[in-house]
């Protein structure tokens, strides 16, 4: 009996030695992470010739961190152009916005081509185009080609279809060719890669 009531004593003090160690020497602290966050503009409509500046604030907490800035716009002409925004906070993780930001032409009035289509080779794939609030003749379809990842902006000038520039979601294509049929009602889409498309009214 004694002797396990050694042993006890000797595993208490062995306990509190280890306690003490871990205070003292690696004490055990909670912290916790502020990603950061974004304060911004997500779409930015402008005319042609306004002057764009890049502009987000990013916050660690209560904190305001330095942001980073890639992409350029060239408002000298229609086009649609993506400004990304990052910062690192101060334990080193990243976070990064994307702003969108389109040019267009206020003169221009293009007919109102909005309505739900569906490709006419594959009828089950389906998409939406919209007119871009703030603008005449910028529409936006959300899908007109490659299975859902080619959406596209695309001008009216009248009945005349134009693609503008823009940045493609797929990486071969890098340009692409739009009619819109008035009478048929059909758009007729040809990517740089040569992929052809038609789309239709639903």
């Amino acid at each position: 009996m004694k002797i396990k009531n050694k042993i006890i004593k000797l595993f208490s003090v062995f306990a509190i030695l280890a306690i003490v160690s871990c205070t003292e020497e690696d004490p055990i602290e909670s912290t916790i992470t502020n990603f950061p966050t974004f304060d911004y503009q997500p779409f930015v409509i402008l005319e042609i010739g306004e002057s764009f500046t890049p502009s987000a604030i990013a916050m660690e907490g209560e904190n305001e961190i330095e942001v980073t800035i890639s992409g350029s716009v060239d408002t000298s002409d229609i086009g649609v152009f993506n400004i990304s925004y990052s910062a690192t906070n101060s334990d080193g993780y990243d976070g990064s916005v994307s702003q969108t930001v389109i040019v267009h032409n206020p003169s221009i009035v293009g007919t109102d081509v909005s309505g739900d289509i569906y490709d006419t080779n594959t009828p089950t794939r389906t998409g939406n185009i919209s007119l871009v609030a703030g603008t005449t003749s910028i529409f936006y379809a959300t899908d007109m080609g490659g299975g859902g990842i080619l959406p596209l902006y695309f001008q009216m000038d009248g009945d005349v279809m134009y693609v503008i520039d823009q940045p493609y979601n797929y990486s071969t294509v890098n340009d692409a060719d739009g009619i819109y049929d008035p009478i048929t009602n059909t758009f007729d889409i040809t990517f740089s890669t040569g992929w052809n498309y038609v789309f239709a009214y639903n």
